[in-house]
């Protein structure tokens, strides 16, 4: 793991090499795994005092921990939201023109290449236990694209391809 590296960007890194070797490695592949996490980190701790039976035992363990970690960011950001000043955090935004204009790119956008088609990544890994279905979508069904499909959301509006909370939960 990389110095200031976060347990998911690590884990991500790891199974994607894993992923390009052959398979039948499982439990060198949970022992090379803790072996890169940091000595004091409790994911490790947790791996060598109960080691899993088998890789998907590994794999629940791992998500454990990344979400305990991504709580454990969250919070940090919230406190230091908390800490500024509310003028730094909410500057006096520009009466923005209401003509058309191009579409502005979102912040935070997710940008990910996947080897595969992400509609058939759902389809694989639904039954797994890390996969968890999303809430339902917010907005009003009737202004949505009744083109467009979502496999992952089994909604319309919007295609698998273009989810950024389905690509949000794979990344």
């Amino acid at each position: 793991m990389r110095v200031s590296e976060t347990l998911r960007s690590y884990a991500s890194r790891y199974w994607e090499l894993y992923n390009e070797i052959d398979e039948g490695n499982e439990k060198i592949a949970t022992s090379t795994f803790r072996i890169g996490l940091p000595e004091d980190s409790e994911l490790q701790e947790s791996l060598t005092k109960r080691p899993p039976e088998d890789i998907r035992q590994s794999i629940r363990r791992i998500e454990e921990y990344k979400h305990l970690e991504d709580d454990r960011l969250q919070s940090k950001r919230k406190a230091l939201l908390l800490s500024r000043p509310w003028q730094s955090i909410f500057p006096p935004r520009p009466r923005k023109d209401l003509r058309m204009q191009e579409p502005e790119v979102q912040m935070g956008e997710v940008n990910m290449a996947f080897k595969e088609p992400v509609h058939k990544i759902v389809d694989r890994i639904k039954n797994e236990p890390y996969f968890r279905w999303p809430n339902k979508m917010g907005e009003d069904p009737s202004r949505r694209n009744q083109n467009l499909y979502c496999t992952y959301h089994r909604d319309k509006g919007h295609t698998t391809e273009q989810c950024r909370v389905l690509k949000d939960h794979l990344g």
